[in-house]
This record gives C-alpha cells, structure tokens and sequence, in this order.
C-alpha cells in the first residue's frame, strides 16, 4: 500500500506538474509578441504599480483592521462612549462592506482627495475597504480562542492590552493568517479597478495595448500574470502557515 506521506507528496508533483502546463501552455497562446519592447517596459511598470497598490493597501489594511478590531475589544469605563465606539466601527465595516469598491475609490478621487496623486488616492481607498475585512478576520481569530485565556490573564493582574498582545494575538494570527492571505489576494485583484482613477496598473496598461494592436492577446496574458501571482502569493503564505504549526 501506498503511504500517506508518498500519496500526499504524489499529489503534489502531479498538481505542480499540472500548473507548469496550464502556465506554459496558455503563455504560448496568448504571448502578444507584436508588443514593442518599449511597450514591454511600460507593461512592467504597470505590473509594479499594483504590486505596490496591493502591498500599500495591505498595509494599511492590516494596521486600521488590527486598531478596529482591538477597539472593539476594548471595554470604555463610560457605557455610552462605548457604545458610541460599537456603532461608529460596526458602521464603518458595514459600509466598506455595503458599497462597491469601484464607488469607494470615485468618491475618494473625485470628493475627498480631489488633488491627490492617483496612485495615492488608490492606496488609501483599498486600504481602508481592505481594512472593514481585515476587522471582521482578526474579530472572529480572536473570538475563536478560549475566554478563559483572556480571563486567567486579567485575573492574574495583566492589564488589557498586554493580556492581548501577548496571550490572545499569538494564538489568534494561526487562525487569521489564512483568511488574511485570501483578502490579500482579493486585494491583489481588485488593483484592476483603479486605471479609472488614473493609475496605469497592468490591466489598464493591458487594455490600452488590445485597443492599439486590436488584439485581444494583451488581456488573456494579463490573466496569466494574474494567475501565476496568486500562485506564487498562495504558494508563500501556505508556506508561512506551516512554519506556525511546526512552532505548536
């Protein structure tokens, strides 16, 4: 019989087997190779711009998600500042959650940072609509641990924000970093949204090249860039996942 460990690594030499070929067969299809190389320059650039829209807007995602959540954790001695507090920032989250990105990133453009550079502006609108999720992520990670971890904490005199940052979080991040790994992915794609602001990432710059060449190729390899990304992002954070589980 075959055992678990071979079985288990089977499949994983099948199914990277089964991605180089889709990789490299739809590269093959879909390579536009009338594209310029100063085209390709420009292309490259266009890639870099929503790496760096997806990592800023990671950031501040994670930072403002992170702050919401432990606010909302956090007991205020006044009761009716504290329900303030509740409703302020379930507010927020449904509101970040309850209308589309693409409008989001239009009022932040053309309301509130009239002026702003638009990669900026784009920044800062995935980032707080990527910070709505990252709240909901780290609330439910934080909920799935024990109380009475929190509560032989508090017990033993920790204060509050120590009992957190150093008992409940430590435990919570291996249950959240999936979940983060999946919005930062989300994030990732929903970079092709903010070429209607003015920032030329790589589906913009894609779009501009089947409109030059009247050739659809530019888009459906964009797809394939996109799809090897994912991989390579899923790949690592998979990888961070099981460094977590050996420390257990």
């Amino acid at each position: 019989m075959i055992k678990m460990t071979e079985l288990k690594k089977l499949r994983t030499v099948m199914r990277t087997i089964l991605i180089v070929v889709i990789i490299v067969v739809a590269t093959l299809l879909s390579f536009p190779h009338e594209v310029k190389p100063v085209e390709w320059i420009e292309y490259v650039k266009s890639y870099g711009v929503t790496i760096g829209a997806t990592f800023f807007g990671a950031i501040i995602g994670i930072i403002v998600g992170v702050l919401l959540a432990f606010f909302r954790f956090q007991k205020l001695r006044n009761k009716y500042l504290d329900l303030i507090k509740e409703i302020f920032i379930d507010e927020y989250i449904d509101i970040m959650r309850g209308t589309p990105m693409m409008l989001q990133l239009l009022i932040f453009s053309l309301v509130i940072l009239k002026s702003g550079n638009s990669f900026v502006v784009a920044c800062l609108a995935l980032g707080l609509n990527s910070a709505a999720y990252t709240a909901e992520i780290v609330r439910s990670g934080i909920e799935s641990i024990d109380k009475g971890q929190m509560e032989a904490a508090r017990a033993i005199g920790m204060p509050f924000k120590m009992a957190m940052s150093e008992i409940v979080i430590p435990q919570a991040i291996k249950n959240i970093l999936p979940a983060l790994v999946n919005e930062f992915i989300t994030l990732f794609k929903e970079t092709s949204i903010i070429g209607y602001i003015g920032a030329i990432e790589i589906t913009f710059n894609s779009k501009s090249l089947q409109a030059a060449y009247y050739n659809p190729k530019p888009i459906i390899f964009t797809g394939v860039v996109y799809y090897v990304s994912v991989k390579i992002f899923s790949y690592f954070g998979k990888r961070l996942e099981g460094k977590l589980k050996e420390n257990d």
